[in-house]
């Protein structure tokens, strides 16, 4: 559709709702070519320089028509003194994605009642003026800013967000949003916080401190994907009330500090991915945690590599399988640091009982009687040739003497156990296709460990 064209459309629609030009004859459809601007009763735009001045009584259904059609560029919105924004500016400026600069610092929002997706899809805005903005009456603010992806920083400090109900999905997508100052909200009406700052990676501090959850029941990717974020302190978050934690902190691949030690998670179902790609993390105190109403738990801690230490309370009952947390060479309770009790699968299972600390087997657990006592990180290689197996395991400090068992007939029969190096392999031409169980056993101090090795013994399949 031409420029003239659309234009043309939208000043019909105007005058059919009473709209006088200012100044200039009425414009039909046959609107000339070579009208530089064009009046109507809520608005001017400058085709030349793209500027789209606000005045009156905004209507939002002729702002909208703005970002449906590409070749009408607004490149920027001012609003004159006087201007008065709908009632509902639910996508007032949707998809404007030529526009670079919004000032409404003069415009009348006092009305407002909901200003969803009013910004979203602006992806070329680097400036707003929203500061002054009356907000009192608004109770929806669910992806005001969403995919705003050239946004650096927003003044909200002068927001009245008292009436918010809704802020899911607010900062969805501010992609280079690097600073964002809200410890002026109020959130005590919030039910909906989820996917509020997802994908706002640029972000390397928030601080939600004061925010008030006691109404949230939706928190589901609320920090989705921020990556740059170090720190977060949620330790005065009440989620009394909230029953879906979804992928809260996943792809917060930066974060190395999360106080959640307060979480109530009663009423909570669906836990899935929530600390899915926390690299960085090391510690998780989760003693608050209870899981009894959790349906899902998958991927839970999946990509969680640098995770060494969780605690547990005695309403977490289990970290099962599907969760994915990363097993290592193991975990164990601090209680008893020798003692594997996470299986020997490449994801731990822990069943809990009690309130537990439980840390990788190896990382120091404040014992002094906590040093490897068998092998660990044992790898396999296969020959198809020789139809071998090879093994390689860590060094055990103090050990002069490596052994060898394998599972048959019911009993554990011992290979060898003169091996002085980290490395063992098989006799050749093992039968192709029968599976073995290997355990692997140190000599410390003149004494076998063969209690740890059975317990996390490797199953091998000769080819």
């Amino acid at each position: 559709m031409q420029v003239k064209k659309f234009m043309a459309v939208v000043m019909s629609l105007c005058m059919a709702a009473g709209a006088v030009s200012y100044g200039t004859p009425i414009i039909t459809k046959n609107i000339t070519a070579q009208a530089a601007s064009i009046d109507c009763s809520c608005y001017s735009f400058d085709e030349t320089t793209g500027v789209l001045t606000l005045r009156g009584e905004v209507d939002r259904d002729t702002l909208k028509e703005f970002g449906y059609y590409n070749d009408v560029k607004v490149i920027s919105v001012t609003a004159e003194e006087g201007t008065v924004l709908p009632n509902n500016s639910s996508s007032l400026f949707y998809y404007y994605n030529n526009c670079t600069s919004i000032d409404l610092s003069k415009a009348d929002a006092s009305s407002v009642t909901d200003m969803s997706s009013i910004f979203a899809e602006c992806s070329a805005l680097k400036k707003i003026a929203v500061r002054d903005l009356d907000t009192s009456k608004v109770t929806n603010m669910a992806d005001m800013f969403s995919g705003c992806k050239n946004l650096s920083s927003i003044d909200l400090s002068g927001f009245d967000t008292s009436n918010v109900t809704d802020m899911s999905g607010m900062f969805y997508g501010c992609t280079n949003l690097s600073s964002l100052d809200l410890r002026s909200f109020d959130t005590s009406k919030v039910t909906d916080m989820s996917a509020m700052f997802l994908n706002c990676k640029k972000l390397t501090a928030l601080d939600v401190s004061g925010f008030d959850t006691g109404n949230v029941t939706n928190m589901g990717s609320m920090f989705y994907c921020c990556s740059g974020i170090s720190r977060l302190d949620l330790s005065r978050f009440n989620t009394s009330n909230v029953t879906l934690m979804y992928s809260m902190f996943n792809g917060c691949s930066a974060l190395t500090k999360l106080d959640i030690s307060g979480f109530d998670t009663r009423k909570v179902t669906e836990m899935y991915t929530m600390f899915g790609g926390c690299t960085a993390l090391t510690s998780l105190d989760l003693s608050s945690f209870d899981t009894s109403e959790v349906i899902y738990m998958n991927d839970m801690f999946t990509l969680c590599d640098g995770l060494n230490t969780i605690t547990l309370g005695k309403d977490f009952k289990n970290i099962a399988q599907n969760t994915y947390l990363p097993n290592g060479d193991g975990w164990v309770n601090v209680n008893a640091p020798k003692t594997i009790i996470s299986g020997n699968g490449k994801y731990a299972v822990i069943e809990n009982s009690g309130k537990n600390t439980y840390k990788r087997f190896g990382t120091d657990t404040g014992n002094s009687d906590s040093t490897n006592t068998y092998p660990t990180n044992i790898k396999v290689e296969y020959s198809e040739t020789y139809h071998q197996v090879r093994f390689t395991w860590n060094k055990v400090e103090g050990a002069d003497r490596y052994g060898i068992a394998v599972y048959l007939a019911g009993k554990w029969r011992i290979q060898t156990q003169n091996i002085t190096g980290t490395v063992y392999t098989s006799p050749k031409n093992l039968t192709t296709g029968k599976t073995y169980k290997i355990a692997v056993a140190a000599r410390v101090n003149g004494s076998w460990d063969t209690t740890n090795p059975i317990k996390n013994a490797v199953t091998v399949t000769v080819k």
